[in-house]
């Protein structure tokens, strides 16, 4: 067996030692969260007069795995990026090592704070204009599983969403990306941006521009991001 194949090997050994270790971990807080489940979901819940439908055991189980997987996710990232800077850890300088190390807790912060302007923000404001359109029409019901559902649907995505500073600023650091393309291209993201808030929210100008501002604003914050890394690495090669 040659020197290839044998680096080969090493990687995959250890790309799947690393995995096993983040799926633990995961397993581990999910098993943790669940204790904590009837918890989360009072908070969640507690901007309701009057407690949630169930329509049976199954969706008590579904509630409970829902967030206990969701906490586990989120809890579980910081470990889950720090295993992937590891596994990158020796094809990078010191320096770049040192800077990309920055990025874990960066990343479950904007996780973080991406659920919470959801949650806070985007759900209730959702939920207040489609319950509206029915309002006179139907009689609504709102279950637990029907509301923890919309509550997923809308703050994880725009979770995901907010890792975007994140990424721009890794890219940057890496040099696969650049402020001069982010520039160029300003006006088709900002058109990307508008499409993805008019998919995330209904079709009300108020939601659509709701949504459209801090998206845009996180695209700001990630173009200086990416000056500023940008600058900073041209000093250093001159």
């Amino acid at each position: 067996m040659d020197r290839k194949e044998q680096t080969v090997i090493e990687h995959l050994t250890e790309f799947r030692r690393r995995f096993i270790a983040v799926l633990a971990c995961f397993i581990c807080v999910f098993l943790i969260s669940l204790l904590f489940s009837a918890d989360i979901y009072k908070w969640l819940t507690s901007n309701f007069e009057q407690k949630l439908l169930v329509l049976g055991p199954d969706d008590i189980l579904w509630i409970y795995v829902s967030l206990a997987s969701l906490a586990a996710f989120s809890l579980t990232l910081p470990f889950l990026v720090y295993q992937i800077w590891a596994f990158i850890r020796p094809a990078l300088k010191d320096r770049e090592a040192k800077a990309v190390f920055v990025y874990i807790p960066a990343t479950f912060l904007c996780f973080v704070l991406g659920l919470a302007f959801g949650f806070y923000f985007v759900t209730p404001a959702l939920l207040q204009v489609l319950l509206s359109l029915g309002e006179g029409l139907f009689e609504t019901q709102l279950t637990a599983q029907n509301y923890l559902s919309f509550v997923f649907h809308t703050a994880i995505p725009i979770a995901c969403l907010f890792e975007l500073p994140v990424l721009v600023a890794f890219l940057t650091s890496i040099g696969l990306l650049n402020p001069v393309f982010l520039v160029k291209y300003r006006r088709y993201a900002y058109f990307i941006l508008l499409v993805l808030a008019v998919i995330l929210t209904p079709a009300d100008f108020i939601s659509d521009l709701s949504m459209t501002v801090p998206l845009i604003l996180l695209y700001e914050v990630s173009l200086l991001l990416s000056r500023a890394i940008y600058k900073r690495k041209r000093k250093r090669k001159s």
